[in-house]
């Protein structure tokens, strides 16, 4: 039996000329109420012998209505949902355990708007950038080439959102399920897990602080099947995440596609991510129309998609390159960012790319985690 199957559509992603002159198609604006419910509330974690006592304090002040709520924290103080299991199994067992009538199309809910593009928030951004290993490059001043700040809710926009782990980093994730998000295997907090106690949190459309769907629109992870690559850049370099709350239910979710090297050198590609040189991560970046100009492959059915024309930054890590299908209908994710490395040509040159974790393998955990751990 193979370890690991092509899943998707073989024709190529729609051009992005076609896809930005698509009008916006409007949802009906009515929010689900779950959602509704959890965007007007904070929930906290904490980890006692006894039930909690929640102290509520009136500090009304000439009509102003203002409460203090105080709830006592464990010595952790952490005010995290631990996660429950991190496996990690070879990739024949993930493609054994595929439904077969799983879709890896999109899946848009009915309230939603959805937009081509999303709604940038001021210019491009101009200063150097740095590439993972702090050599410089220049940015492209093109607009396929440039990355732009972005403050947007609308579909697909707000399934990317921010992810922050109990090893003290932060990177970023992409609703793929209704209750699966897709990131690096780096952004797994290996450290956390070793020693036996772990978290994750997904915060989608992160936006200064907290999510622009609400402020309790977020959940902690419960479970995580991925790879440990010791921090190095690898086409297997990802993670499924299962969430405790099926935020795709309500918020929907992109879909996943197998690559081809038929598509090398298209300017179809965009990246979503929270850079650390933008507002120090806390609004995401939008970069459209960038190349993949050479592949390597890897173990466990993954693959190295290399690019030199995306700039990516810490905090970027487990971001999506996808593209759209379907006439530019249906945005998929074909990999996720793993990091940078230099390629040495023969006899005396290098050239520096960066690089997306890819390969059959990557959709096909895609493709386990709907299987295994739908709503």
């Amino acid at each position: 039996m193979p370890n690991h199957q092509f899943i998707g559509d073989h024709q190529a992603p729609a051009p992005l000329t076609a896809v930005r002159t698509k009008r916006a198609i409007l949802g009906t604006g009515k929010i689900p109420e779950s959602l509704k419910k959890m965007s007007q509330q904070t929930v906290i974690y904490t980890e006692l012998n006894k039930k909690p006592t929640v102290e509520i304090e009136s500090l009304e002040k000439e009509g102003q209505k203002l409460w203090k709520v105080t709830v006592p924290l464990s010595e952790k103080k952490t005010g995290a949902r631990p996660g429950l299991t991190m496996e990690r199994h070879p990739a024949s067992k993930f493609l054994k355990e595929i439904k077969k009538e799983i879709s890896f199309r999109s899946f848009k809910p009915e309230w939603m708007d959805a937009l081509s593009v999303p709604r940038i928030k001021f210019a491009k951004i101009a200063r150097s950038l740095r590439r993972f290993d702090g050599s410089r490059t220049e940015p492209l001043w093109v607009y396929d080439n440039a990355r732009y700040a972005f403050e947007d809710d609308s579909w697909p926009w707000g399934l990317v959102g921010r992810i922050f782990n109990s090893d003290g980093f932060s990177g970023t994730g992409t609703l793929v399920g209704d209750r699966l998000v897709i990131t690096a295997g780096h952004m797994v907090p290996w450290k956390s897990v070793a020693a036996g106690s772990w978290w994750m949190l997904f915060v989608p459309a992160y936006f200064n602080g907290s999510s622009l769907f609400g402020a309790g629109v977020q959940s902690y992870v419960s479970d995580a099947r991925g790879y440990n690559t010791n921090e190095n850049v690898t086409g297997y370099d990802w993670a499924i995440l299962r969430l405790y709350e099926p935020l795709g239910t309500s918020l929907g979710y992109m879909g996943y596609n197998s690559y081809s090297s038929d598509w090398n050198n298209q300017p179809v590609w965009s990246n979503i991510g929270y850079p650390g040189d933008i507002d120090n991560a806390e609004e995401p970046a939008f970069q459209q129309g960038f190349t993949i100009n050479d592949t390597d492959g890897d173990s466990d059915g993954g693959e190295e998609l290399e690019t030199e024309n995306c700039d990516l930054n810490h905090g970027n890590s487990g971001g999506p390159c996808f593209a759209w299908w379907n006439n530019g209908t249906d945005p998929r994710i074909v990999g996720v960012v793993s990091g940078q490395e230099t390629e040495y040509k023969f006899p005396f040159s290098s050239r520096n790319d960066n690089v997306f974790a890819s390969g059959d393998g990557f959709v096909n955990l895609c493709a386990w985690g709907r299987s295994n751990w739908p709503v």
